[in-house]
């Protein structure tokens, strides 16, 4: 790092812009829902009945797709419907893990990021202060330099 205060106001304007780039694509992340594309959202499958009944939960809190098993057909609607309520909630349960887990990594780049701000304004503010400083010298000598003798 430099002292000069014009390149530290370019550093700390620098790591601001690249903050708020940050922040704008954790609220995209979040803000993602399912007509959104397909690549870009996060999966999570829950089964059950043995793998027998799947459920795949994609981001934004929407299942994506139910399958059960042809051989599940005989069984009663209130058992079906429990593996299916066990299902999906495995799946929504993964994908709320993955979720979290993704802002946790966020947050934690956000948080490097930012933890260097204090140190760029601290370099910044030094450097205003010795330009301040020379400034505040160099009037000093004009004005002793141009007195009469």
């Amino acid at each position: 790092m430099t002292n000069d205060p014009f390149s530290a106001a370019a550093s700390l304007d620098e790591l601001l812009t690249r903050t708020q780039q940050a922040l704008t694509a954790m609220r995209s992340r979040a803000s993602a829902h399912a007509d959104g594309e397909p690549g870009d959202l996060l999966r999570a499958e829950g089964t059950a009945a043995g793998g027998r009944v799947r459920a795949v939960a994609v981001q934004g809190g929407r299942l994506g797709s139910v399958t059960i098993a042809p051989e599940l057909a005989g069984e009663p609607l209130e058992v079906l419907c429990e593996h299916l309520v066990t299902a999906a909630n495995a799946a929504l349960s993964e994908l709320d893990a993955q979720v979290s887990a993704s802002a946790r990594a966020d947050a934690d780049a956000l948080a490097v990021r930012l933890g260097s701000m204090g140190d760029q304004a601290e370099l910044f503010g030094r450097a205003m202060h010795e330009a301040a400083a020379r400034i505040h010298r160099d009037r000093g000598n004009a004005s002793r330099t141009a007195r009469p003798a």
